[in-house]
């Protein structure tokens, strides 16, 4: 299924970025049910920018979406997914946090353990450490849409420009990224 393509410019050029403290208000204010995000980073991570959205000094550097296809749309759902998942969850719970955690491991000072269920996880203090620097470091731009699942499958299929996605993503970055994740003990 083909999209038009220009529905996605809140996210890509968006008017203005939300910081990660304001998530929770924003998503109420606009009455976000369902939603396309970007995460957007300064040039602090050390990732790859070329052909990456840029605003303001940071780059779009990741998509996705709350919540996933075939769930229930709420806005506790996509709050509970942006807020407590990706900016004060665990590595666990988020791809994108375990992403950041393989990158800024040795900046960050972070340590990864496995718990009973063999989960790659990290003590408090380390999680609580990712939280504080992706608060200073990232924003985030959203769109609601219906179907937010088949605007993010367009998305990756067809642009190399989200380097820290990992699942669909044709960035060449992939290829780095993958394997500090694995060596933390998860794909």
């Amino acid at each position: 299924m083909q999209i038009d393509m220009s529905i996605a410019q809140q996210v890509l050029r968006p008017v203005r970025l939300v910081k990660p403290d304001d998530i929770l208000a924003y998503v109420d204010e606009h009455m976000i049910t369902r939603c396309l995000y970007g995460w957007w980073f300064d040039e602090v991570l050390p990732v790859p920018r070329d052909n990456c959205y840029e605003i303001g000094g940071k780059h779009l550097l990741y998509i996705g979406i709350a919540p996933s296809a075939g769930k229930a749309s709420t806005s506790a759902h996509v709050k509970r997914r942006l807020w407590r998942n990706h900016v004060c969850g665990a590595v666990r719970g988020s791809t994108l946090r375990l992403s950041l955690a393989a990158l800024l491991k040795d900046e960050l000072d972070l340590s990864f353990y496995r718990d009973s269920g063999n989960r790659i996880r990290m003590p408090k203090d380390c999680e609580e450490k990712l939280t504080s620097w992706i608060k200073r470091h990232a924003a985030i731009s959203f769109m609601q849409h219906n179907t937010p699942w088949e605007l993010e499958w367009e998305l990756l299929q067809n642009s190399a420009q989200f380097p820290l996605n990992i699942i669909l993503s044709n960035h060449p970055f992939k290829s780095i990224l993958r394997p500090l994740r694995q060596a933390l003990g998860r794909d």
